[in-house]
């Protein structure tokens, strides 16, 4: 291997053992891990923060955040998008529902499912790192 190829792989694995130490252990689904009852529907997470996605679980960093979620399988008139305000807790797994009065009302509302601890994640250390991304956003604008 040349010393290009040997810088270019160190610099690959120095940016995903970053990534890894700063990526949040927080995650939005919209898709419950168990059957739901009661008039609730899974829902897309369209965007955090007006930060688009196209696919969930979306993993976010602990505090308050402004969550997009849009209406599966809506035939109704009434707006298939609402806004959620989550303050989210670190090392947390938040299930996100719409809601519905009954079957038939086309009115929903977005709300948190069911919440989980993430196996394996310390919150003192999210909360440092969490706070270390945001000194790092705010001194580089």
């Amino acid at each position: 291997m040349n010393s290009l190829c040997k810088f270019a792989a160190v610099a690959v694995l120095t940016l995903l053992a970053a990534c890894e130490t700063t990526a949040p252990l927080s995650y939005l689904s919209g898709k419950p891990d168990r059957p739901l009852i009661d008039h609730e529907y899974s829902v897309r997470i369209v965007a955090v923060d007006q930060t688009y996605y196209f696919q969930g679980p979306v993993s976010v960093t602990p505090g308050k955040h402004l969550v997009t979620l849009e209406l599966r399988h809506s035939s109704s008139r009434v707006p298939t998008q609402k806004t959620l305000a989550l303050d989210v807790q670190p090392c947390t797994r938040y299930y996100l529902t719409a809601k519905k009065i009954s079957l038939m009302e086309s009115k929903w509302e977005p709300r948190i499912f069911d919440t989980e601890q993430v196996g394996g994640c310390n919150p003192e250390e999210e909360l440092k790192k969490a706070s270390a991304s945001a000194g790092l956003a705010v001194s580089r604008s």
